[in-house]
């Protein structure tokens, strides 16, 4: 007994199969297309060189009625040699006349196209054929053999009195009536070889397999190439499911029993939960009203979760903004400030000319220069209050609660409001330039919100721009949509970022600059406001963001 292991056959992959079956398929189908087109035109050549031998033997039989009639031998030469100078088949290998009684009136051997001699008549054959027009009731007949094809024809007139061959023939009957009839004089044939028939079969079978193999070839490859793009996704589902099952990925597994043991074990896992699932239907209304009230407890709590987010963004902006307010705020109360000590002293100076008079009236100039400079006083103080009643009423702008109700809103006034707050961020370093379309109309929305979105977009492009630059602010109306447009001449949106940016939690910044919610609040913010916002930029262009909002929500 033999102990040598049997040879184990290669691993054959998904891959390699559907290509081997595609394969097949294809070169089945291509040899039985070419099969079935190399008969069809088979057929129709030899259903052509039947109509070309048909027509030349009838041609032949209406030449030769005359000369059998007559029995002129010459005639029947001269219309054979007539009708061999027409030289209707170069494969015309010989032309028989035969009497009314079956005799050889003519018998003419024709060479070949390479001017070699043709062989001994075939005489069996011919007296075959003659024996079947015979059989057929002297009708026109093909005879096949071999490689000869004969055809064979009765030369015959038609006993008609108003035919012209009435002239040969007394065509009355006793009493006078008409008669009509084929009288035949004899017969004719021709024999045709199949050499150029079976050439042309030939080519045809030629050109017909190397086009098959083209065909075959261009196939291949295109099926190659879809099966490896078409089989690159269940190959990678492959390689997952191994992975996951801790199958080694060169150990010998069949692609397709595996997928067949991977879906059969779907499929019991499915049967498995169907079971399970029947087994919990009475209580799955009550587990849907749980689920639905988790749920809903689940989305207050993220809506809840977006306002605070949002609410912790503008605080974040507001907080950005803390030491240049601050310092605005301190200028302010250095107008107050600066003038308390000034006017304590000029109070003090007009209290002790009041009250040293010694019996004389106060000095009138000198009492008219303290409260010119007591009014100077009070007019700073009054500025400086002012300027700070202003700073917080922006900041009460742009502080208000998420939830404020949308109203008549003016852009432009949210705009003002923006830049007054971020003024100390970009003063003495940036050029901002509001070009506010003055007739612009008041827009449904919740001032409080786009406040927000307007101060993101301009601490971006001031955070854009570290050292000098340039920051347009433009408005203006198209047909029932307002346009807001925030453009700066900075370094511009790299074209890896530029499709991200409107993602939550994403940014470029150090992780103390930015949180990566502003952009993402804005985007949710206009859309929430049924608009639109669109950025464009090119590395080195700058950028800019475009707000269209419709002036009322549908």
């Amino acid at each position: 007994m033999s102990l040598t292991p049997r040879p184990v056959p290669p691993k054959m992959g998904l891959n390699l199969k559907i290509l081997l079956t595609l394969s097949l398929i294809l070169l089945a189908f291509s040899v039985t297309f070419a099969t079935v087109f190399t008969v069809i035109q088979q057929r129709e050549l030899k259903r052509h060189l039947n109509q070309q031998g048909t027509m030349m033997v009838t041609l032949l039989s209406g030449s030769l009625q005359s000369g059998l009639f007559f029995s002129d031998q010459a005639g029947i030469e001269k219309a054979v040699q007539t009708f061999l100078s027409l030289n209707l088949h170069q494969n015309l290998k010989v032309v028989t006349v035969y009497d009314g009684k079956d005799g050889v009136t003519l018998r003419h051997l024709l060479s070949t196209h390479d001017s070699h001699p043709s062989p001994l008549p075939p005489v069996a054959a011919m007296a075959g054929a003659l024996n079947a027009f015979h059989l057929m009731g002297n009708q026109a007949h093909i005879w096949e053999d071999g490689d000869l094809i004969i055809f064979t024809t009765p030369v015959s007139v038609v006993t008609d009195q108003k035919s012209s061959e009435a002239l040969y023939f007394d065509t009355r009957e006793e009493d006078g009536n008409q008669i009509q009839e084929h009288t035949v004089l004899g017969c004719t044939q021709l024999v045709i070889g199949k050499e150029e028939f079976k050439r042309a079969v030939r080519s045809i079978a030629l050109q017909t397999a190397l086009l098959t193999i083209l065909f075959l070839l261009i196939s291949l490859v295109a099926t190659y190439k879809l099966t490896r793009i078409t089989m690159a996704p269940l190959e990678q589902l492959i390689r997952t499911i191994q992975a996951r099952r801790g199958v080694q990925a060169e150990e010998e597994t069949d692609d397709v029993a595996f997928i067949g043991d991977t879906f059969a074990g779907l499929v019991k896992d499915l049967e498995t939960s169907f079971s399970t699932i029947q087994d919990l239907k009475d209580g799955l209304e009550q587990t849907v009203t749980e689920r639905t009230r988790e749920l809903q407890q689940a989305l207050n709590e993220l809506q809840e979760t977006h306002l605070h987010l949002a609410q912790s963004e503008k605080m974040v902006a507001i907080g950005r903004l803390v030491a240049g307010v601050a310092h605005e705020i301190n200028n302010t109360t250095n107008f107050v400030s600066g003038a308390l000590p000034p006017m304590r002293k000029r109070l003090s100076e007009l209290g002790e000319l009041l009250r040293n008079q010694n019996g004389k009236p106060p000095d009138q100039e000198r009492c008219e220069i303290i409260f010119k400079k007591l009014a100077i006083l009070l007019e700073n103080i009054s500025e400086g209050a002012r300027r700070t009643n202003k700073i917080v009423g922006d900041l009460k702008t742009f502080a208000r609660p998420a939830d404020e109700q949308p109203g008549p809103t003016d852009i432009n006034q949210c705009l003002h409001t923006t830049t007054a707050l971020a003024y100390p961020e970009f003063k003495h370093r940036i050029e901002l330039t509001l070009e506010l379309a003055p007739d612009l109309p008041l827009v449904e929305a919740v001032s409080g919100q786009l406040n927000q979105v307007f101060m993101n977009l301009l601490l971006n492009a001031i955070q854009a721009l570290p050292d000098h630059g340039a920051i347009l602010i433009r408005t203006w109306t198209v047909e029932d949509q307002v346009h807001i447009l925030f453009r700066d001449n900075g370094p511009g949106i790299p074209d890896g970022v530029i499709d991200r940016i409107f993602e939550p939690f994403f940014t470029t910044k150090e992780a103390w600059k930015g949180t990566g919610l502003g952009l993402s609040i804005s985007y949710g913010i206009i859309r929430k406001h049924q608009g639109k916002i669109l950025v464009r930029s090119e590395p080195g262009q700058g950028a800019e963001f475009e707000i269209i909002l419709p002036l009322k929500r549908r």
